[in-house]
């Protein structure tokens, strides 16, 4: 570059020094120079930097990995490993301690329950989503139960996947054959005590379903009619009586209620329809519940937010029809997916873990045993 192109020098800004024949520039209003990289422009490395660099990121790629664990896999890695349900609550709603040993202490967990009357196929469904653990997890109804006209599932079944989903099964509400054994073996009724013996069953059903609206993510709601009013009453008469998930008055803190899924199960090829009656139906009797029945729980391919929790599985008529159990393992799958990936939302002011989660259990099955609204509920039922 020239300067004397850019700063013309005259004679009074030169002087010649004696002996010298060289002159010395004094510039009086020095112009400054920026130096700037151009775009793309990298700096040159010696090679001995260059090689140095790459040691140090290659001595750090390979110590990196040894020193960090991750907690979570450390966690999971100390869990026991189920094979078959155990017992989470017996028929008089006493909370049993042996699925305690099977929870972790974190918490990344879902808690998946179901309802339905007798024989509408609850423990067949809960045993389709846990196919992929071990096939044939909750006990299903035989021969034997459809002669005598028992059920099959007693109380609460307790299973944890892997996965850390722990799937409830529960027993029928509403059942007549739990009826019968409790005049025929006078067991101790868990409930108020009244003289009524279907008023003090109903309660217990009920009992039952505020239990799971407190204590799961997500639930399951079993029929294989199209729509039963009774049961709807019933779901509506479960949420009120629900208890409180706290005691203390946050004004921050929302109420919790789970997730609500309508699963139609044995169902007709016209129930597949992509307006059917049943969508109408339960989004009017459930526009004022505060049971989340909009969360995209359907038969779509994708998760829509304000999808109506619906959907059907179909009746197998041939046990050796291969076309519809495709069908079927598809529709599961589906399921399975669609509540998995579901919004859990916090079931008390506190994050919960499982272990944590079990003691809570303890405690909502406490309040409503003691609940006095359930009380005064059961006194005033006809």
């Amino acid at each position: 570059m020239n300067v004397q192109k850019m700063m013309p020098i005259t004679s009074k800004d030169s002087e010649v020094k004696d002996g010298d024949g060289r002159g010395t520039i004094k510039v009086i209003d020095r112009p400054t120079f920026i130096l700037k990289t151009r775009e793309g422009e990298n700096r040159a490395v010696s090679p001995n930097q260059r090689n140095g660099g790459n040691k140090k990121e290659g001595d750090g790629s390979t110590t990196v990995p040894s020193k960090i664990q991750d907690p979570v896999r450390t966690i999971l890695s100390t869990c026991l490993e189920m094979t078959s349900c155990v017992k989470f609550m017996d028929e008089n709603m006493q909370l049993c301690e042996s699925p305690f040993e099977f929870l972790c202490d974190q918490q990344d967990f879902l808690v998946v329950g179901c309802l339905g009357a007798q024989g509408v196929g609850k423990s067949t469904i809960m045993s389709l989503l846990t196919s992929n653990s071990i096939s044939g997890i909750f006990p299903t109804q035989d021969t034997s139960h459809h002669e005598s006209g028992a059920n099959c599932t007693t109380g609460i079944d307790f299973y944890v996947t892997k996965n850390r989903v722990i799937y409830l099964d529960t027993q029928p509400i509403l059942s007549e054959s739990t009826i019968d054994y409790s005049i025929s073996y006078d067991q101790k009724k868990s409930a108020t005590d009244f003289i009524n013996t279907e008023t003090n069953l109903e309660l217990q059903s009920l009992q039952f379903a505020a239990f799971l609206f407190s204590v799961c993510h997500v639930i399951i709601f079993v029929q294989d009619w199209f729509v039963d009013p009774n049961l709807v009453r019933f779901l509506q008469t479960a949420e009120m009586l629900k208890p409180a998930s706290t005691s203390n008055m946050d004004q921050d803190y929302v109420e919790y209620y789970p997730h609500i899924v309508f699963l139609h199960n044995k169902a007709e090829l016209q129930d597949f329809t992509p307006h059917s009656m049943e969508k109408e139906f339960y989004s009017k009797l459930f526009s004022s519940s505060r049971l989340q029945t909009h969360s995209g729980l359907d038969m779509s391919n994708y998760s829509m937010e304000a999808g109506l929790n619906l959907f059907f599985i179909p009746r197998i008529i041939n046990e050796e029809e291969f076309t519809m159990r495709q069908n079927e393992k598809k529709l599961i799958e589906k399921l399975k997916t669609k509540i998995h990936g579901v919004n859990r939302n916090s079931m008390t002011p506190s994050t919960l873990t499982e272990k944590n989660w079990y003691h809570y259990v303890s405690r909502v099955m406490e309040a409503i045993k003691k609940s006095h609204l359930s009380s005064e509920y059961g006194r005033l039922m006809p």
